[in-house]
């Protein structure tokens, strides 16, 4: 049987009940980040890190060693460059290829990767058009792949699909696949062992598999923000077909991702569906029955959502109320001023998660975190539900103000 540091089941317990919206001893304090622990340190850079994971790994033990927070993230949130590399890869940009500055963070830009009249193709066999139209115009490295297709390839057939292997970029392409595969079998094994070091330390992890909204597909990597937007109105059927079989698929394999075990909390990234880009109506039709369907997979088997919410999404509170069942889910909201709102409207149904400006904790004195976190505190905490993070990825902070922080949330609370 498997010796679990108590720590880590008062931290579990913890986190039920915040989730629960139950009262605690102590209010969470698990602020997330991307680069944090690279940037606090010094000891490696973005670059680096992007290399290679192993680079920054001493800097993530150190941060979570002296800051003892109640949720563990890891690097596996920055885009790895081997794997990319072996690839070809052309739709991130990223330090050590494309940037001079060693602690710049990697870009996505909004391109375009698929036209609105494949919107159909996609819809009719999703995985094939990813394999063969997708894959080939995102990575140099396997434009081979656009060669094969394996529709057909049912007792002779399957002897004729294999025809096109012969051509130079077929190999090119898997080979290609093989070598990224050896090396992100590497990047998996060092974000495996964190988490599992960090259970020993007894901090559970904040975050086990990252996704987003089923039309986010489209809107973050095949057609690019703007053109979804037009989309909704100039081929609105079409649209609507490819986001339901995406929804189909990606609610597939969060059951089988969850079925194959430690999958504790889903995170999903949200990254349109806000009021100013979307209107209610819009959401209702194109964007919620994606998320709500992924969402209810999760709840379905016991693991906890996480909705990271960018930008203001108050116009859609009320179908959030409607259709998200109480005492099951994580919510943060980083585009809005007006917090107190949602905590007056979901306080004891639902956890949020924030409440703190990163730009304090950067650039504030000790007595200016002090103030904010017990503000925080007592704002967001009565009627329990409340973990204590920032109003955007926390990557620059200074290491008095985060000690304030974490000292301020165990020794501070109020119902």
């Amino acid at each position: 049987m498997e010796n679990t540091n108590p720590a880590f089941e008062k931290r579990m317990q913890l986190l039920k009940d915040t989730v629960g919206c139950r009262r605690t001893d102590y209010i969470m304090a698990a602020p997330f980040y991307t680069y944090l622990p690279i940037l606090l340190y010094g000891e490696t850079t973005i670059k680096d890190t992007v290399a290679d994971w192993k680079n920054a790994m001493p800097s993530y033990y150190r941060y979570h060693e002296e800051f003892q927070p109640d949720l563990a993230y890891g690097p596996d949130s920055i885009f790895p460059g081997k794997p990319m590399e072996a690839l070809g890869c052309q739709f991130v940009r990223w330090p050590g290829k494309h940037f001079p500055d060693e602690n710049i963070g990697f870009q996505v830009p909004d391109q375009e990767y698929m036209s609105p009249d494949e919107y159909l193709e996609y819809a009719e066999d999703p995985t094939g058009f990813i394999m063969k139209k997708i894959l080939p115009r995102q990575y140099s490295n396997l434009k081979g792949l656009s060669l094969l297709d394996f529709s057909m390839a049912i007792w002779q057939g399957g002897l004729y699909a294999t025809l096109p292997a012969v051509d130079p970029s077929v190999k090119t392409a898997f080979d290609s696949l093989i070598s990224c595969g050896q090396v992100m079998n590497e990047q998996v094994g060092t974000a495996a062992r964190f988490t599992m070091d960090m259970k020993k330390m007894g901090i559970p992890s904040g975050v086990d598999f990252v996704t987003s909204a089923p039309f986010d597909i489209f809107n973050d990597t095949l057609r690019g923000f703007l053109n979804v937007s037009m989309d909704m109105y100039d081929c609105p059927d079409e649209l609507l077909a490819a986001v339901n079989a995406a929804t189909k698929i990606q609610a597939r394999y969060l059951k089988n991702l969850i079925a194959g075990g430690r999958i504790g909390i889903v995170g999903f990234m949200l990254h349109n569906g806000f009021d100013s880009f979307m209107s209610k109506e819009q959401f209702e039709t194109f964007y919620w029955p994606g998320l709500k369907a992924c969402i209810d997979v999760c709840v379905e088997n016991n693991v906890i959502p996480w909705i990271y919410v960018e930008d203001s999404f108050m116009a859609k509170l009320d179908i959030i109320e409607r259709d998200v069942p109480a005492h099951k889910v994580i919510f943060t909201f980083t585009g809005t001023n007006d917090l107190k709102a949602i905590k007056k409207r979901f306080g004891g149904k639902y956890c949020l998660k924030g409440g703190l400006l990163a730009s304090v904790l950067e650039y504030g004195s000790a007595e200016d975190v002090k103030k904010m976190v017990r503000e925080a505190i007592d704002i967001y905490a009565p009627g329990g539900g409340y973990i204590l993070d920032t109003d955007v990825a926390l990557d620059n902070a200074k290491p008095e103000n985060l000690r304030i922080l974490f000292d301020t949330a165990k020794n501070y609370i109020k119902y």
